[in-house]
């Protein structure tokens, strides 16, 4: 398959959250995303304030993006519960941070910096490591979630 094809692999699995997606899908996918953000984010920002363009198209692939990434960890052997502990973890510790940050610049004590510094460095891990999930590559084979996404390797049809 062609780089444009897996791009436009989750928009025709529009909210598919079964099955295996293998690294090139969700690369590629991301990286469509991205290119098309940009020049709408230009546009946006000669229309003014108001951000029609790109609000509308990251709304349209929000859905998309997850179900790549449940998939995605999926092809990891990895629950797609990961994901919803990531989101928890930016969040929680992000409004902590927030908060921390807040209270300090309004005369907080060290002890507050230092949990400032703790949550970003948790914020840090949590990146990380789901960035590790989404590099690696994918079990080969069959596993908990499906078939290999790639199909049956050499191994498999001589074995089979």
């Amino acid at each position: 398959m062609t780089p444009l094809e897996w791009a436009v692999v989750p928009l025709r699995r529009y909210a598919d959250f079964s099955g295996r997606a293998p690294r090139a899908e969700y690369w590629w996918f991301y990286l469509g995303t991205v290119v098309v953000q940009i020049p709408l984010n230009i546009a946006d920002k000669m229309l003014g304030s108001w951000t029609p363009l790109s609000t509308l198209f990251s709304l349209a692939t929000l859905l998309p993006w997850i179900a790549v990434t449940v998939r995605r960890l999926h092809d990891t052997n990895r629950s797609g519960l990961w994901l919803l502990l990531f989101i928890g973890v930016f969040a929680v510790i992000g409004f902590m941070a927030v908060a921390i940050g807040i209270s300090n610049y309004s005369g907080g004590t060290a002890s507050g910096f230092t949990a400032l510094m703790i949550a970003i460095l948790l914020v840090l891990a949590s990146f990380v490591t789901f960035l590790v999930f989404m590099v690696l590559p994918g079990t080969q084979g069959a596993n908990d979630y499906g078939p290999d996404p790639y199909g049956r390797n050499d191994l498999e049809e001589v074995f089979a």
